[in-house]
């Protein structure tokens, strides 16, 4: 969803609560046909229920979304986890073997922690970072939205390729850092991995933030659907008086029909 879409949205969504206001300070000595009103009527409860499941789906998706977020998070934590350990290795002189076996060995057990994130982070069954569901679809009113999550086993990198340009494979992390032997050998071999990690690490905060703002922007679209919702249902609601000398509110249901036009405001809010 781009920013005009949701602007749209919004604009629509404007104009309706302003019908909704100008006819309780306008009215007219005349009624709408029967056949206009139960038209109107049937419209609005339509929309009011297309509007509330597109609320509902995007409170599930936020759902995913956060989950997708907090696995991140957990692997940023794993990579941070093995940043202490290179920083000590690589600006600790005289490191004896033991120390650098000891260190690969704690090294080793944060990676599988990784990985094993990677493989479980899931939404109701639903894999978010294996690539089996790198964009989700979800239906917003009359529109659809799409939600993309990030690949981080993406098996088409080369082997011992860790970033891809809007991926990764962190089952290439080991060899990465520590090498075919899967052990550090010395400071140096500390240090080169040391500067590696820092990428990955910037990696993963940046997806952490772009699932925040997804998150937001889900949560903005879910409040402005259920503000239609009402605006649908207060209108289906709205009865005109037809009775001999009384007032009406056709002037109010004109209005709302010229704001809609030809299509739903559903349509073009998404």
């Amino acid at each position: 969803m781009d920013m005009e879409s949701l602007l749209m949205g919004i604009v629509n969504a404007n104009l309706a609560k302003k019908a909704v206001a100008s006819a309780q300070t306008e009215r007219e000595d005349r009624s709408m046909p029967d056949s206009t009103r139960r038209a109107f009527e049937s419209r609005m409860k339509a929309d009011a229920a297309v509007a509330r499941m597109a609320s509902q789906n995007m409170e599930d998706a936020k759902a995913m979304v956060n989950v997708a977020q907090t696995g991140a998070t957990a692997i940023k934590s794993q990579l941070q986890a093995i940043q202490v350990i290179l920083t000590d290795c690589a600006y600790t002189d005289g490191l004896t073997s033991e120390h650098l076996a000891g260190a690969s060995t704690s090294i080793s057990d944060h990676i599988n922690e990784i990985v094993r994130l990677a493989q479980n982070t899931a939404f109701n069954g639903m894999p978010l970072m294996d690539g089996q569901h790198s964009s989700v679809q979800l239906q917003a009113g009359n529109s659809v939205r799409v939600q993309n999550f990030m690949n981080l086993l993406d098996t088409g990198l080369a082997a011992g390729t860790v970033l891809g340009a809007n991926s990764m494979n962190l089952n290439n992390l080991a060899t990465d850092l520590l090498g075919s032997g899967l052990a550090l050998t010395s400071q140096s071999d500390a240090r080169t991995a040391l500067n590696k990690i820092s990428d990955y690490i910037a990696r993963m905060q940046n997806l952490e933030s772009q699932y925040s703002y997804d998150y937001k922007s889900l949560e903005n679209l879910g409040i402005l659907f259920e503000e239609q919702a009402d605006i649908f249902d207060n209108a289906q609601k709205h009865k005109a008086t037809t009775s001999a000398g009384a007032t009406s509110d056709s002037n109010y249901l004109q209005q709302i029909l010229a704001s809609l036009g030809n299509a739903s405001i559903l349509s073009s809010s998404t």
